[in-house]
């Protein structure tokens, strides 16, 4: 890529041919086999991917946090699950204020939650749309499935302040996957888990309505789990780094990409960038994924992006025929994880297949982590 096409480097670019691609790819798939598509709107915080989505079918969105969720309600947006556990009358204040502008619901994982959440329905007097998270082995939120977990669904599914949206689980521990057997054993799991409880369950007179599952490594063994009703993938809009060492998606389908400038050549084997942790933060993986990958994937063969500093990236060659990479050279790399990226831009460039760009996006949820 021509620096001088760009201007100032590094730019967080995305090819708009490939994210329409992806989009579309996901929201066929959701529709042939019926299910729902919650995508996690903290992938990429961009209001006008959301508006491609829920174009294509998506039901609603699920975020992380709430300030995210006010973003999508500005934005028009009008169902939002918000997969966190939220605590603090601060945060149940905003949660009841935004659900009269839109269909909220949210996760209960504890019997402290669940009284909560109670008293604050009394309180207000309007029911509380929860579901129950289910721990399916990523040992973060929620039970796992056992004689407490049933007795918090039971909690849940009698309580006249709450209505019961169904069972909920994330098997992030796929990323951690050691192989594609592997990510194919955790995906099918991951809605097994849920199912076989929703069964026990429904033997007791408790019908689970929903069985919400996904990441995007285990979306396509959610959809051939027969019972799942939702799935909530995010990072599948850009792919990335991550997504094609676990064998997810191919290069080519990566839509986002970090332009960055060679800015110094001090040794022959060594050249700095200028995208640093602030540009491709300073993941290699994600929940046991911690492979000796660096810190992004070039489209430079030969070379190994091995350090990062706050604005400095330093590359490494690796075989003696890579390209020289003068002063002033624009390269691409593909971050490890998207996610972080975008959050970390003010703004993404919209590109064709040929580079050009064709229109700037502001981050709308950038920062929004409360």
């Amino acid at each position: 890529m021509d620096p001088m096409t760009y201007g100032w480097t590094p730019l967080v670019a995305i090819r708009q041919a490939q994210l329409i691609a992806n989009i579309e790819r996901m929201a066929k798939k959701c529709q042939e086999k019926s299910v729902k598509l919650r995508p996690h709107f903290k992938a990429h915080k961009l209001l006008p991917v959301a508006r491609m989505q829920q174009a294509k079918g998506a039901v609603g969105f699920t975020v992380a946090k709430l300030s995210e969720a006010q973003v999508l309600i500005n934005g028009g947006f009008k169902d939002i699950l918000v997969a966190f556990p939220l605590w603090g009358e601060a945060k149940w204040d905003a949660y009841f204020r935004m659900a009269e502008e839109s269909t909220m619901a949210t996760i209960v994982d504890t019997e402290e939650l669940l009284e909560a959440w109670r008293a604050q329905a009394i309180r207000r007097g309007r029911p509380v749309d929860l579901y129950v998270k289910v721990d399916s082995g990523l040992r973060r939120v929620g039970y796992p499935p056992g004689e407490r977990l049933k007795a918090l669904i039971r909690a849940v599914a009698a309580c006249p302040q709450i209505h019961f949206r169904g069972l909920l689980t994330h098997a992030g521990h796929v990323y951690g996957a050691a192989s594609m057997s592997e990510r194919e054993r955790i995906g099918r799991e991951e809605g097994a888990v849920l199912l076989s409880l929703a069964e026990e369950m429904d033997g007791e007179g408790i019908r689970i309505p929903e069985i919400s599952v996904g990441s995007t490594p285990s979306v396509e063994f959610n959809l051939d789990t027969p019972g799942v009703t939702e799935v909530r993938p995010g990072n599948y809009v850009f792919n990335d780094a991550t997504q094609v060492r676990l064998g997810v998606a191919q290069l080519a389908e990566c839509a986002l990409r970090v332009v960055t400038t060679v800015v110094s050549r001090p040794e022959a084997n060594r050249r700095i960038i200028d995208a640093g942790a602030k540009v491709l933060a300073l993941d290699q993986g994600a929940h046991g994924n911690q492979a000796d990958v660096g810190y992004g994937m070039l489209t430079v063969p030969g070379w190994k992006l091995t350090r990062l500093s706050e604005e400095h990236g330093v590359l490494e060659r690796t075989a003696p025929n890579s390209p020289e990479l003068p002063l002033g050279a624009t390269i691409t790399l593909i971050p490890n994880h998207a996610c972080p990226v975008v959050n970390l831009a003010d703004e993404v460039a919209v590109i064709d297949e040929g580079g050009t760009i064709l229109e700037t996006w502001p981050v709308d949820a950038r920062g929004c982590s409360r």
